[in-house]
């Protein structure tokens, strides 16, 4: 395998299905190991006990998500972002709908779908859209060979608001247990950096 990810950063677990993985990448059955909605507190606990960090953390990105404090610990760290729900928000219903996306749209001749898309390599994260219609494949490989003007990115990059970040907050609380024994019982919300 390519990549092997833990999907969520269960507490109490995560650290030890981690270091199975990195014994799966040492046998050379996997080549990467990564992670997945993991916060700058779930990396810092794995940093020290593991041999090595994640290639990959894929989190939710999109304007109305765009937590640069985790986005800048992981490039300091040079853990790679894999953007998901770049076209939606979980806890909001489509980004493309916002005025903003639309407006840049409008002004650059663009979809919203190729703005988000353009947004989030310009941004420098991995962008993996999934359609099974062609006409939606070639609007999403539609990005490359212009670019969003530096203003464009500027306001993209502001959309976040505080109850959205709240909502990714609630959501991570009910993620890390979910389909877990720890579901009956969860343990306290402890503090995690949502920006």
């Amino acid at each position: 395998l390519d990549l092997f990810m833990v999907h969520w950063p269960v507490p109490g677990k995560h650290v030890e299905a981690y270091k199975a993985l990195e014994e799966e990448k040492a046998a050379g059955r996997i080549r990467s190991v990564a992670v997945a909605n993991y916060t700058i507190e779930d990396l810092q606990e794995l940093q020290g006990k593991v041999g090595m960090m994640p290639t990959v953390n894929q989190i939710e990105i999109n304007p109305s998500l765009f937590r640069t404090d985790t986005i800048k610990f992981c490039q300091e760290n040079n853990v790679a972002l894999m953007a998901y729900r770049v076209f939606l928000n979980s806890g909001k219903g489509t980004v493309m709908q916002h005025p903003t996306v639309v407006d840049v749209a409008t002004k650059l001749g663009k979809t919203p779908t190729q703005i988000l898309g353009r947004w989030c390599i310009q941004n420098g994260f991995a962008h993996i859209p999934k359609s099974e219609k062609k006409d939606r494949m070639a609007e999403n490989a539609a990005i490359f060979g212009w670019e969003l003007p530096v203003e464009a990115m500027q306001a993209l990059n502001s959309l976040t608001t505080e109850p959205d970040l709240e909502a990714f907050r609630i959501t991570y609380f009910k993620c890390i247990v979910r389909d877990t024994p720890l579901a009956a019982s969860p343990p306290e919300p402890h503090q995690i950096t949502v920006t």
